[in-house]
């Protein structure tokens, strides 16, 4: 069980298919002592399935591309959203539930020519109880998996949608309570969390976002709610805000230290820069993508400054990559290489490369700056939902957050073996990833939406370590972790 703190301890044991009863287990113990869990066959074992299975029942083709990129990119697709009691969702229950997100949806997300009735019927169509009867467990976990441990660290407050995370000084991880209007501060080896409010606009929302430190150890973060982007001092934290005049999605800093975010909401496609000595902000335009009526807003999504600053952004239902130079002022467009695929979130590479995950297809797409060319790699079902890609700069491996897969997976472009961790908690929904560079740990958090089990989580990928397990025990300090 790993070098866990003296106290009382529910362990419990599962695969995909079946499961054994809790135990309570007290440290420190005899370790020569066995603990003996009995594992039977689960009859709910679809409560554990994640989206990606769920999804594979519908037909493929464009009408099943353009449901999952607007009706997955922000919540899982799975048991409870399929499901109503017993059986599957009528034409009427999914047309209620469509018209629940259309109505929620203040900014306008699911395009106009989304038609409602005619997904309606077609999901009761594919998704009825024959297709439901057809699920299957996942295959158990093999190789190099089996040597990974997985650790849960309950969030302090809920409902809380903890959505990106960032790697700090004293080995903090930094994570943003999109709902709370704060970041917390986790302690990995105590498992205490800090709490650090950011909104200095009480009667709004901040929905904070994206977050990065800079070279002094200040920590920039995005607020979409307040159209801010925010500097916290983390020893006194102390704030200062700019407003930005957009929703900033994503956050990155070049090599001056300038801030650089993107306009998520508007039709116009602006990104902007902030200069932190003077407060400065400069916007600017890509030009060249003109949605059809009715299909939406284009928007920017994932972004990325290279060694030579040149600004490199996504637009996840515009299906573009976009490529902008300060220094010049030159703009460049590229279609990616498939339909609809919703690039969301890229991670860039040693060697300059763009690794982008496509939401809609469970492809990574590997974009060569020098050649402007791409090549895609199948990370497994084109359901996985790949939302975020970060690559260890130490190893090359490139990870991605399987938002619909519940899985972290890892890529190793030299041998273009794939490896897939299941998280041990289903609904998940992960997002944003960070790796540690001298562990090779990596971090990210279950942000499903509307909350199912926020939590943050890191895996470790010691070969001596137990399977994959969750670590939450019954008596945690102030229920901030172990």
């Amino acid at each position: 069980l790993g070098p866990l703190p003296a106290g009382r301890y529910e362990v419990a044991a599962k695969t995909p298919a079946a499961a054994a009863p809790a135990q309570e287990l007290a440290l420190p113990r005899d370790a020569t002592t066995p603990i003996r869990l009995a594992l039977a066959p689960d009859p709910g074992f679809a409560r554990a399935v994640p989206s990606a299975a769920w999804l594979t029942l519908l037909p493929e083709g464009p009408m099943k591309r353009e449901f999952v990129l607007n009706c997955g990119s922000c919540h899982e697709i799975s048991h409870d959203r399929v499901m109503r009691g017993d059986a599957p969702r009528s034409v009427e229950d999914w047309s209620a539930a469509i018209a629940l997100m259309r109505a929620i949806d203040v900014y306008g997300l699911t395009p106009p020519d989304f038609d409602d009735a005619h997904y309606a019927a077609w999901l009761a169509e594919h998704l009825d109880a024959e297709a439901v009867a057809s699920l299957r467990p996942a295959a158990p976990a093999q190789g190099p998996v089996l040597g990974a441990r997985f650790t849960e660290y309950p969030v302090p407050k809920t409902p809380s949608l903890p959505h990106d995370l960032v790697l700090g000084p004293e080995g903090r991880v930094w994570i943003t309570a999109f709902y709370q209007n704060v970041l917390w501060a986790l302690d990995p080896g105590s498992g205490a969390v800090e709490t650090f409010p950011v909104n200095e606009q009480p009667d709004v929302m901040g929905q904070v976002r994206a977050l990065a430190f800079d070279e002094d150890g200040a920590l920039w973060t995005l607020l979409g709610g307040t159209e801010s982007v925010v500097r916290l001092d983390p020893g006194s934290g102390a704030l200062q805000s700019f407003p930005v005049g957009m929703y900033p999605h994503s956050i990155e800093l070049d090599s001056t230290g300038g801030i650089w975010f993107n306009d998520y909401l508007s039709p116009n496609k602006r990104i902007g820069r902030l200069d932190p000595a003077g407060g400065e902000i400069e916007v600017f335009e890509i030009p060249g993508v003109a949605l059809g009526e009715g299909e939406g807003l284009p928007l920017l999504y994932g972004l990325q400054v290279d060694r030579h600053d040149v600004v490199w952004g996504t637009m996840l239902a515009a299906n573009k990559l976009f490529r902008f130079d300060p220094a010049s002022g030159e703009t460049a467009l590229y279609d990616m290489p498939a339909a609809n695929s919703g690039p969301r979130r890229p991670g860039l590479g040693p060697d300059g490369a763009l690794w982008i995950p496509e939401f809609n297809t469970g492809t990574l797409a590997r974009f060569d700056p020098e050649t402007e060319t791409f090549r895609r790699y199948p990370l497994g079902a084109d359901t996985l939902g790949p939302y975020d890609v970060a690559v260890d700069p130490r190893r090359g491996h490139v990870w991605a957050a399987a938002a619909l897969g519940s899985a972290l997976i890892r890529f190793d472009p030299a041998s273009e073996r794939v490896d897939t961790f299941p998280f041990p908690t289903e609904p998940a929904y992960p997002r944003h990833i960070a790796i540690d560079p001298e562990s090779g740990d990596v971090w990210t958090t279950y942000s499903s939406m509307p909350d199912a089990t926020p939590k943050i989580v890191r895996l470790e990928l010691d070969a001596d370590a137990p399977s994959v397990a969750a670590v939450d025990p019954t008596e945690s300090r102030e229920g901030f972790g172990p």
